[in-house]
């Protein structure tokens, strides 16, 4: 009967050790050159799992590869609103922005872009939500304790400043960053800007693949666009331009 068991036991480890992750398929298919598969597998994964810095990551590699620079651009930067602090991912953003020639328009104020950027908008929107219980916690605190207890009060005033002052930078950046959540991408490097939501409306320019957009209105299968750092704007079809925000499509 241990036997039977041990045999048993051994074919299961055996079975699961040869089952891959959709993941693990992902970067197989990566790494055998079959890129357009790769990219399928790893939208995939997105579609089943929802949003994930590896998985966008790893779709902005297999488009890259496939010189696909638009949607390559788009899942890095999708990547990069998880994964702020990720060199590697911020590396090959730059290399796809570079073959692409859509480069970032530079910041008034680099360093503060920076400091916001440090952490997601979720990092930030964490802080800000665990300074208010923070508060809560040592309101409740402070009301409780005996007024003799001076090291204490002094304890819990030092503790509700900084949480306070957390709060403050942390709201203060998410309000900064409020405009992130209209940004988007254009995925065509011919894609027309035109004058109307109409196909037969005159095309105002072609901005190219890669560049970054703040989005309006839709309307008729198009979308309103304003390229940053130009003064061009106008009508895209939707097909040609995507939100940075997957929550924004």
């Amino acid at each position: 009967m241990s036997s039977r068991f041990l045999i048993g036991l051994l074919w299961m480890v055996s079975t699961l050790a040869g089952w891959a992750t959709p993941m693990e398929d992902a970067n197989r298919l990566f790494t055998s050159g079959n890129f357009e598969a790769a990219a399928a597998s790893s939208e995939t994964i997105l579609k089943d799992g929802g949003p994930d810095s590896s998985a966008y990551y790893n779709l902005g590699n297999s488009y890259q590869k496939l010189k696909r620079y638009g949607p390559a651009i788009l899942a890095y930067e999708r990547a990069r609103l998880i994964s702020p602090r990720d060199p590697d991912l911020t590396a090959n953003l730059a290399l796809a922005r570079k073959a692409a020639t859509a480069f970032e328009e530079p910041s008034t104020y680099p360093r503060l872009d920076a400091a916001l950027r440090y952490l997601s908008r979720d990092e930030w929107s964490w802080l800000a939500g665990g300074a208010a219980l923070l508060l809560g916690a040592l309101a409740l605190a402070r009301g409780a304790m005996k007024p003799s207890r001076s090291g204490v009060r002094r304890t819990i005033l030092i503790a509700a400043c900084v949480a306070t002052f957390t709060g403050l930078i942390s709201g203060t950046a998410l309000w900064m960053r409020r405009g992130e959540a209209s940004h988007g991408v254009i995925l065509t490097a011919d894609a027309p800007v035109r004058l109307s939501p109409f196909a037969a409306a005159e095309p105002l320019g072609t901005p190219g693949a890669g560049k970054m957009v703040r989005l309006g209105a839709e309307k008729g299968g198009f979308r309103y666009i304003e390229v940053i750092g130009t003064t061009l704007s106008g009508w895209m079809s939707v097909k040609d331009v995507a939100a940075v925000s997957p929550e924004a499509e």
